[in-house]
């Protein structure tokens, strides 16, 4: 890769023209190549340095410039990851703004793909395929929305507002402008954008920019909490004490005729005014309240959003009760002079503060919250004021909306944590038009999915009799199929365990065990399976939920079940960290299950008992019934059974004498060989005072570190473990962990005597491991993507130690170039060398023909592009195509 980055620095370099250009700022090192890139490919003017070439593929074009095209699968063995497994559609997180210009929707808020893109924070859909901007911005480790706010300028521009200092490869404070190809800041130095999060904005039709949050200052000028930026300084509403507003912060902006900006949040004052509570006017160059007859105090509670009709009427909502003195329930209408409520008394409930409103262009008024009620039925989120009464829209997504957007069509966009619309599968955002909900995206991914990108992963992974993989975590969606925290792979497609929206369980899965007989056993942190009462564990018999026990005494009190694993009696362990178990059965973190009752094991080894701390995070049985523990768990003034102990018949007791303990650390991960070795994986260096370093191998008699390098094992805790058929041991963890000497991300392979990378591994937290009969490596964790970004797999990945692996690299087809794109009027129509000249066609997302162009005498031709509709659409050459954007 070194040797990789300084060519394509020293390609760069000299293939900077001689000729004074602009200076393009470029990415830092390492970062991807497309950021200096045109949209056809070619190198920006000015463009110079090192760059992370390796999703994309370099042709040379008739006249010698190179041409770079995003590749396929370019990490080295990443063939035997299954393809498949990307983001169906939409996001794989929280979408908190939306934007629309003609056919193109932008999206802001908390995410690291779309479809099968990688997108961070921000992203692109053109009407049939999503697209990056740029590299985005980092999501927040502490779940903080990143993005929060989009506005579109009149010349197509995209403004973005949240809580960050750089976007893209661009250093800038909060607010930032997209435009088309790169990201800008407002102002220069390190005084540009705001000091704090910009929650909204909107832009005027003179290109004016309007930002409302969190914040003190604008560039170098003192503005609370709003500002004015007209396109090369900072200025705020008010000075002195009128300067903003104070005592709370802007959440919604929207603008008024003849240059009135609306103003809403949970404020006390604006510009020092009494009677602005929660709602102000700023006429450009003054402060005034919203009060009916100049009575009143303008909202009682935060504004969440606000929109203006065409007739000029302000439309509010929030959190209040009161518009003006006036009773309300979180929706009001300002008219100019007074407010209004939208219904009489109790037409309409919103549960809590509506988050969100948009008008369409006929007039009706939507508003999203939580349970919304009308009359007396209750809908899930989106409700419908036409000007006299409210309804329910059909099909209103699932879970939250937060954010939404209609169109001059008609069309109605919503964004939020939403898995359902309609009855159709989505990933948090999605389109009604025309009374049908449908998903942004081809709908093709097998990948899981759930509410926010930090919430969604998979803990366990079994492979069951008759090649069936079920998976169980966090999750709402497997591919397309609803599925509540636990599913079935059956080599094809996911199958959820139940039917209806109850399937599953109501909370997260972290243990799952399979029997002869195929029926499953789910643990976790639940107290529904299938819409029935199971507590923390459950039995699926492939047909139906059952509970682990009779009535309330069913499973465990509190706390979760981590691990379970079957006798080849039929007994069932589980390990956790509750206290008791089914008819109150003192079991401190460990029990069996007879098919009957709940026993306990001796004394446990949890924190429930007076002389311990910790948890169960892992269970296995050996061939010979023998049972073993690991986890937290601890005893006072530490013991030889110290996070990991072996069940005698009788009582726990330690693997080996002396005077060591067995591990140093916490146990994530057990796995029991046939012979009955036993590997263990977790948080610890030393095994009975043996330097192991994460992983360790018991062979009955003594324990042993598992590598070739001296201490062995690895330099990361293991999170997960598996054995193939041929005794080769796969592990899992967090982080890049360095294997012997061989690098691999978050996963690796033990043959006995070397490890070995699995192509490039996996880019995030690989938390659950299992091989089936097949042969297959199944893996489960929080990961989106292979370990170079190139081919996605979400959640759930398949490795095919088997399968071929390419000698060379691919032929590839000189692809043409169409430029510039997006084009207005105009745009130019580049073949390779030697490609047949034949007649062109430009055809639209339908496939149906609208220009028809003669076969062009060279190899460049020009489009005429004049008169067409703003669109997605395809131009055709033999076996040559580009997409084509007309703006």
């Amino acid at each position: 890769m070194k040797n990789l980055l300084r060519y394509l620095f020293l390609l760069l370099i000299g293939l900077s023209p001689v000729r004074p250009a602009r200076a393009t700022a470029l990415p830092a090192p390492g970062r991807p190549l497309g950021e200096a890139l045109n949209p056809d490919g070619t190198l920006r003017p000015g463009a110079n340095g090192s760059f992370d070439a390796r999703a994309f593929r370099m042709s040379t074009a008739p006249d010698g410039r190179p041409v770079f095209r995003p590749a396929g699968t370019t990490g080295a063995g990443d063939e035997r990851w299954a393809d498949g497994f990307a983001v169906r559609d939409g996001v794989d997180g929280y979408v908190a703004a939306i934007a629309k210009f003609g056919v193109h929707v932008y999206i802001g808020g908390s995410f690291t793909a779309a479809g099968n893109v990688p997108a961070n924070c921000l992203a692109h859909w053109d009407g049939t395929a999503w697209s990056a901007m740029g590299t985005g911005v980092a999501t927040n480790p502490s779940g903080a929305l990143s993005v929060t706010a989009l506005a579109m300028a009149p010349n197509g521009d995209v403004y973005a507002g949240g809580a960050f200092s750089q976007i893209g490869n661009v250093a800038a404070n909060n607010v930032a402008r997209w435009d088309g190809t790169a990201w800008n800041a407002l102002g220069s130095g390190a005084a540009n954008g705001t000091d704090g999060r910009v929650r909204t904005l909107v832009v005027a039709s003179n290109g004016d920019v309007y930002a409302g949050g969190t914040f003190g200052n604008a560039g170098n000028v003192a503005a609370i909490n709003v500002a004015r930026w007209n396109g090369a300084t900072w200025s705020s509403f008010g000075t002195g004490a009128a300067n903003g507003v104070r005592l709370g912060s802007v959440w919604c902006l929207a603008l008024g005729p003849n240059g009135t900006v609306y103003v809403g949040g949970d404020f006390l004052q604006a510009g020092g005014l009494l009677g602005t509570t929660c709602v102000a006017k700023w006429s450009g160059t003054a402060w005034s309240g919203l009060n009916n007859s100049g009575a009143g105090t303008g909202l009682n509670a935060v504004v969440y959003d606000m929109a203006v009709a065409a007739n000029g009427d302000l439309y509010a909502c929030g959190g209040f009760s009161q518009a003006g003195g006036a009773p309300a329930n979180y929706v009001a209408r300002w008219n100019g002079t007074a407010w209004n409520s939208l219904g009489v008394g109790g037409a309409v409930s919103f549960g809590y503060g509506p988050a969100a409103l948009a008008i369409a262009a006929s007039g009706e008024v939507y508003v999203s919250g939580a349970l919304v009620t009308v009359g007396a039925t209750t809908s899930n989120t989106v409700a419908m004021w036409n000007g006299t009464a409210w309804s329910l829209v059909p099909g209103a997504p699932l879970a939250s909306v937060g954010e939404m957007v209609t169109t001059p069509a008609g069309d109605l966009y919503v964004g939020g944590y939403v898995s359902q619309a309609g009855g159709v599968p989505v990933n948090n955002i999605a389109r009604l038009s025309g009374g049908t909900w449908r998903a942004l995206g081809p709908g093709v991914g097998l990948g899981l999915h759930g509410y926010t990108v930090f919430d969604v992963s998979v803990s366990v992974v079994v492979a069951a009799p008759g090649g069936l993989v079920y998976v169980g975590g966090t999750f709402r969606l497997a591919g397309g199929t609803l599925a509540n925290n636990v599913a079935c792979w059956d080599g094809n497609d996911w199958r959820a365990l139940g039917a209806g929206a109850a399937n599953g369980t109501n909370g997260p899965v972290k243990a799952l065990a399979v029997s002869s007989s195929g029926e499953v056993y789910v643990g976790g942190e639940f107290t529904l399976a299938g819409g029935a009462a199971a507590n923390r564990v459950a039995r699926w018999n492939g047909m139906a939920w059952n509970s682990l026990g009779v009535g309330a005494a069913n499973g465990f009190n509190y706390g979760a079940v981590n691990g379970l694993a079957l006798a080849p009696t039929g007994e069932l362990y589980a390990g956790g960290s509750f206290d008791r178990a089914g008819n109150n059965v003192y079991a401190n973190g460990i029990a069996k299950w007879d098919g009957t009752a709940w026993s306990a094991m001796g004394t446990g080894l949890g924190s429930g008992g007076t002389y311990s701390t910790g948890e169960v995070a892992a269970v296995a049985v050996a061939p010979n019934g023998t049972v073993y523990a690991g986890g937290s768990f601890s005893r006072s003034k530490r013991g030889p059974t110290d996070f990991i102990a072996r069940w005698s018949g009788t009582a726990w007791v330690a693997f080996a004498t002396g005077s060591y303990y067995d591990v140093s650390g916490p146990v994530s991960a057990l796995a029991v060989a046939t012979n009955g070795d036993v590997y263990v994986g977790g948080d610890f260096t030393l095994a009975n005072g043996i330097p192991v370093n994460y992983l360790a191998r018991w062979n009955g008699i003594g324990w042993s570190g598992v590598g070739t390098t001296t201490p062995s094992g690895i330099n990361v805790a293991v999170t997960a473990l598996a054995l193939g058929a041929a005794g080769e041991l796969y592990i899992g963890t967090s982080f890049r962990p360095l294997a012997g000497i061989t690098v691999a991300n978050r996963i690796a392979k033990w043959n006995g005597t070397a490890w070995s990378n699995l192509g490039t591994g996996l880019n995030g937290l690989v938390g659950a491991l299992a091989v089936g009969g097949n042969g297959k490596l199944y893996a489960g964790g929080s990961f989106t993507a292979t370990g170079d970004g190139s081919k996605f797999t979400a959640r759930f990945a398949i490795y095919d130690p088997n399968a071929p692996l390419a000698t060379k690299a691919a032929r590839t087809t000189p692809a043409a170039q169409l430029f510039p794109n997006p084009a207005h009027g105009a745009a130019t129509l580049r073949l390779p060398a030697g490609a047949p000249r034949l007649p062109l066609t430009l055809v639209d997302t339908q496939g149906r023909t609208v220009r028809r162009y003669p076969a062009p005498a060279n190899a460049e031709t020009n489009l005429d592009l004049r008169g067409l509709p703003a669109g997605t659409y395809v131009v055709r050459c033999g076996e040559y195509s580009q997409r084509l954007l007309v703006e």
